[in-house]
């Protein structure tokens, strides 16, 4: 396992610390008092991915954005890296820190995460929004055989020995954070910080093992329509960008499976990226859908 991976970043109002969660140590940055709200980032991010929106979300709620397993401060084990293992990862770290139940908001790989955990534990999440993935309770579309060309990333990075490799490369990594954004969609300070995180070699060695073993076992689940033939009741928010391929999904695929109260909102001229560009809209968006009354 590698220490730390460079100085943290400073943001006000945010406190840090180290848990041993399960056998590793994650890394917790917290802000806010009052209900719990969760934030697990996407790939190649780390917390920093939610600086914008935690301010906002503070004022409301005790806002905790763990690094997951392998990502930014946290520790980056070898072996598997299965969804079972990174959902039992969030309950280790809920039953840590005393949480019975929280509402979530999540991105891209993290978004899988917590759709898994509102799937087994229901129990355990209040509410949850999704960005940068889709629903993976979408039924199977022939059509979308047309995506997997802007998925190329996804097939190469869980390729052992190269996928580390292409994780470690910056001219690929630039690409990832550009070609599904609008201009100036993620600062290049910020692209800087995830790269030079992402790209330490136990870091590297966990994003390959990460699409081997969740995101795209979880890309084909959706695709043949596993996830679709399970209930889901956890209130959902889809809140995904119109540039980027899990829009095109959620078109090819609006007919639903079994149960779930899901709502998808399609944001024009936004990307995958959408919390780093558009802090002010998630927050504002989570907030309202947060606060809506739930059926007892």
């Amino acid at each position: 396992m590698e220490g730390k991976v460079a100085a943290m970043p400073e943001l006000d109002g945010v406190t840090h610390r180290w848990m041993n969660i399960r056998g590793i140590r994650l890394h917790i940055a917290e802000a806010g008092s009052g209900d719990p709200l969760v934030l697990l980032h996407g790939f190649p991010q780390n917390w920093w991915e939610w600086h914008g929106v935690m301010p906002l979300l503070a004022t409301h709620y005790r806002v905790i954005a763990p690094d997951q397993r392998g990502f930014g401060w946290s520790d980056a084990p070898q072996g598997r890296y299965s969804a079972g293992l990174l959902v039992e990862d969030v309950i280790g770290l809920m039953a840590k820190l005393g949480i019975s139940r929280a509402r979530f908001l999540t991105h891209d790989w993290g978004a899988i995460v917590g759709q898994l955990l509102a799937m087994q534990r229901p129990d355990l999440v209040e509410a949850l929004i999704v960005t940068g993935a889709p629903d993976v309770h979408i039924r199977p579309n022939a059509r979308l055989v047309l995506v997997f060309p802007k998925l190329w990333h996804a097939f190469a990075l869980a390729v052992p020995f190269i996928g580390p490799r292409i994780q470690r490369s910056r001219k690929v990594m630039q690409h990832l954070f550009t070609a599904f954004e609008p201009a100036g969609g993620v600062s290049e300070a910020d692209m800087n910080l995830y790269n030079a995180a992402a790209a330490k070699p136990a870091r590297a060695r966990a994003g390959s093992a990460l699409y081997r073993g969740t995101i795209l076992p979880a890309f084909l689940k959706i695709i043949f329509g596993v996830y679709g033939r399970r209930d889901f009741t956890v209130p959902t928010l889809v809140l995904i960008g119109s540039m980027e391929p899990s829009a095109t999904l959620q078109r090819m695929c609006h007919r639903r499976g079994r149960g779930g109260n899901v709502t998808t909102e399609i944001v024009p001229g936004e990307g995958h990226f959408i919390a780093d560009h558009r802090p002010e809209l998630v927050s504002g968006r989570a907030m309202e859908f947060f606060r809506t009354p739930r059926a007892a």
